[in-house]
C-alpha cells in the first residue's frame, strides 16, 4: 500500500483534500508483494524549492524497499536535464558517502552501496531518506533526473553502472534502474528593512541605563534570505540578535539593537546587514538617542507641553509658562521669554521687533501675525519650517511638511520610510490593497493582485486573454506553456493533468520504469504497481519531505 501513502502525502502537501479519498480508493487494486520480491519505490518527483542565486540548499529524497525482499543500491546519480543560460553544471549533486555506508559490492574493503531491508512497519532500515544538494549558480529554471541501480527485480529497465556504458556488455556490470524527476528554481534574494531611523529618545537622566529597540527584516522576493551578520558602528549600540538569520519569503524577523547610556552627550549609529541579497547589503538603519535636534518624537523633549522643546528654545521645560512665545513677567527674576534677558521690559505694545526679523511679537508690523520668538531672527511666521525641532513659521505646528515629521497621522515619517507622507493609506505596515499605488511602502505596487506576477515566472492572473493567463499565479512551476510535470498538476494551464506533448495520458511520466506484471524465469513475480490512480506520479516538495516520510512510516503501521 505504499503508493497510496504517496498519494496521499503529495495531496496533502498540495492541499488538495477533496483528492485524497479518490487516490486512497484507486489504491485498493494494488496486488500484494511476495517475500521474495525486491522492489525499490519512491515520489515521482521532489521539489528542490527556491534558492537563492550562489546558496546551496540541502532537499531529501525518500527511497524505500516495498516488498519484502531486500534491495541493494549499489549507484545514485544526478544530472542535469536543463538549465538557464550561463549556469554552471552541475546544479543536483549527490555526495556518495552520504547513502553508501554499509556494503561493499566489489570486495575492495570499501563500502560503496547500502541494504534497504524488506519492507517492515516496525523499522527505519527500509527507507533511505537520500540528501540531495541543490546548487543554481543563475537565477532561473532547473530540472534534474535521479537515477538509482539497485537490485529491483520488478523493473523493466535495465542499465550499466555509470562510467561502463562503453565497456564490451560482458565487462559491463547491469542493474535495474529507478528514476526520480528533481527540479528547482533560482532568483536573487530580495531584503529590505524598517523603519530606516529609529529614535531612543531623550535618555540623558538615564545614565548607565540599558535601552532596546528593534527593526524588521523582510524577505521581499520568492527565495530564502539569509542574515549572515550585523554591523554597528557605535561602540555604545550592540546587535541583542545573533545571526546568521533567515527569513522565509513574505516573512519578517526582529533584529534588536541595545545602548547603554554612558553620557547625556547625543549619539548615532548605523546599522548594516550582510547577506546573500543585494538590496538587504545596500540598507542601513540609523538609532540615535540623546539627539533633540533629529528626535522624531518632540514630546520626548517637550516634558512641560508647552508646545516649545529644549532645543527648539525652551529655556525651562519643567515650566508651562516659560517659552520664548510667553511674555516676559516684571520683577519674578525669571526669563520667562527666553530670550536671555531677566525682566526687560516688554516693548511689544509699540511693535518692537527684537530680533530685526521684520515681525515682532505683536503682529502689528506684519499684518497680525506674531513672530512666536521674537529672539531668533530665523524664527517668525512668514520662516519655512525646516526639520528642527522649532516652530520655524510660527503656526502652532513643530516640523510639519518635513522629512521628521508624520503628516499623514499613520505613524510613521518619511525618515521612517514612509513613501507617501501625505496618505493615510500609505506606509510601512499598511496593508497593500490594488489601486496602483505601494501602500506598504516595500517597493512592489498592487502585489496580490491580477496585475502583478507574484509567483515571479512572467505570467499573470490575465482571465480575458488564455494565452496569458496564469491559472495558479502562486505556484512558478504553473503558467501558460509551462513543461508539463509528472506532479498531478495542469502545469500548462491546458486543463489537463500530466499529459505529454501531444495531450497523451500520462505522457509526463514516462522516464519512469514500467515493472512487470508477470514473473520472469529467476525472478519472483510482481503486480504491476506503476498502473492506476494512486501511483502514477504524484510527487512531493521540498516543504513537505519530512511529512511525507511520517505519512509513509504511519500509514505501513496501520
Amino acid at each position: 500500500m505504499r503508493g497510496c501513502v504517496r498519494a496521499y502525502a503529495a495531496a496533502a502537501m498540495r492541499r488538495v483534500p477533496l483528492l485524497v479519498p479518490i487516490l486512497l480508493l484507486a489504491c485498493d487494486n494494488d496486488r500484494q508483494l511476495t517475500a521474495q520480491d525486491r522492489v525499490l519505490d519512491g515520489f515521482s518527483y521532489v521539489d528542490a524549492g527556491a534558492v537563492a542565486v550562489g546558496d546551496r540548499s540541502v532537499f531529501t529524497v525518500p527511497l524505500f524497499s516495498k516488498a519484502g525482499g531486500k534491495v541493494e543500491i549499489f549507484e545514485i546519480l544526478a544530472e542535469d536535464i536543463s538549465a538557464p543560460e550561463g549556469a554552471a553544471a552541475p546544479a543536483f549533486l549527490v555526495d556518495d558517502s552520504s547513502w553508501a555506508v554499509d556494503c561493499d559490492s566489489d570486495d575492495d574493503g570499501a563500502a560503496d552501496c547500502l541494504d534497504l531491508l524488506g519492507y517492515d512497519p516496525d523499522s527505519e532500515d527500509d527507507t533511505l531518506p537520500l540528501p540531495v544538494v541543490f546548487a543554481p549558480t543563475v537565477k532561473g529554471y532547473y530540472e534534474g533526473i535521479l537515477t538509482i541501480w539497485s537490485n529491483d527485480n520488478t523493473s523493466e529497465e535495465k542499465a550499466p553502472l555509470p562510467g561502463e556504458e562503453d565497456l564490451p556488455e560482458e565487462e559491463q556490470t547491469i542493474w535495474t534502474v529507478w528514476r526520480v524527476q528533481l527540479r528547482g528554481l533560482s532568483d536573487y534574494a530580495c531584503g529590505r528593512v524598517f523603519p530606516e531611523m529609529v529614535d531612543f529618545g531623550d535618555r540623558t537622566s538615564a545614565i548607565d541605563g540599558d535601552f532596546s529597540d528593534s527593526v524588521e527584516i523582510v524577505n521581499c522576493g520568492i527565495v530564502p534570505l539569509t542574515v549572515s551578520s550585523i554591523q554597528v558602528d557605535f561602540a555604545g549600540m550592540s546587535s541583542r540578535t545573533l545571526p546568521p538569520l533567515y527569513v522565509l519569503p513574505g516573512q519578517t524577523e526582529e533584529v534588536v539593537i541595545g545602548w547603554t547610556v554612558a553620557s547625556a552627550e547625543p549619539v548615532s549609529a548605523h546599522v548594516t546587514f550582510t547577506g546573500n541579497s543585494e538590496s538587504l547589503a545596500a540598507a542601513a538603519v540609523e538609532f540615535v538617542g540623546n539627539d533633540c535636534d533629529r528626535s522624531l518624537d518632540a514630546v520626548d523633549w517637550d516634558a512641560d507641553l508647552d508646545g516649545w522643546t529644549v532645543c527648539g528654545g525652551d529655556c525651562d521645560d519643567l515650566d508651562a509658562y516659560t517659552s520664548p512665545a510667553a511674555n516676559e513677567a516684571p520683577d519674578d527674576l525669571e526669563d520667562n521669554d527666553c530670550d536671555g534677558e531677566i525682566d526687560e521690559l516688554d516693548d511689544d505694545t509699540v511693535g518692537n521687533d527684537d530680533d530685526a526679523d521684520g515681525c515682532s511679537e505683536s503682529g502689528g508690523d506684519c499684518g497680525g501675525d506674531q513672530d512666536c520668538n521674537d529672539a531668533d531672527p530665523n524664527v517668525g511666521p512668514y520662516m519655512t519650517e525646516v526639520y528642527n525641532q522649532i516652530d520655524d513659521d510660527c503656526d502652532g505646528q513643530i516640523d510639519e511638511s518635513t522629512e521628521g515629521h508624520d503628516d499623514d497621522g499613520d505613524g510613521w515619517t518619511e525618515l521612517h520610510g514612509d513613501c507617501d507622507d501625505a496618505e493615510t493609506l500609505v506606509g510601512l505596515e499598511a496593508e497593500e490593497v490594488v489601486d496602483g499605488r505601494d501602500n506598504d511602502c516595500d517597493g512592489i505596487v498592487d502585489e496580490g493582485g491580477p496585475a502583478y506576477d507574484d509567483d515571479a515566472d512572467t505570467f499573470k492572473d490575465v482571465e480575458s486573454d488564455p494565452l496569458l493567463n496564469d491559472c495558479d499565479d502562486q505556484d512558478p512551476w504553473v503558467f501558460v506553456a509551462a513543461r508539463e510535470y509528472c506532479d498531478g498538476y495542469d502545469n500548462d494551464c491546458d486543463g489537463l493533468v500530466d499529459d505529454g506533448e501531444a495531450d497523451e495520458a500520462d505522457g509526463a511520466c514516462t522516464f519512469r520504469p514500467t515493472r512487470r506484471t508477470s514473473a520472469a524465469e529467476g525472478d519472483s513475480g510482481v503486480a504491476d504497481t506503476t498502473a492506476g490512480g494512486c501511483s502514477t506520479g504524484l510527487g512531493v516538495s521540498l516543504s513537505g519531505t519530512a511529512l511525507a516520510l511520517a505519512l509513509v512510516r504511519r500509514r505501513r503501521r496501520d
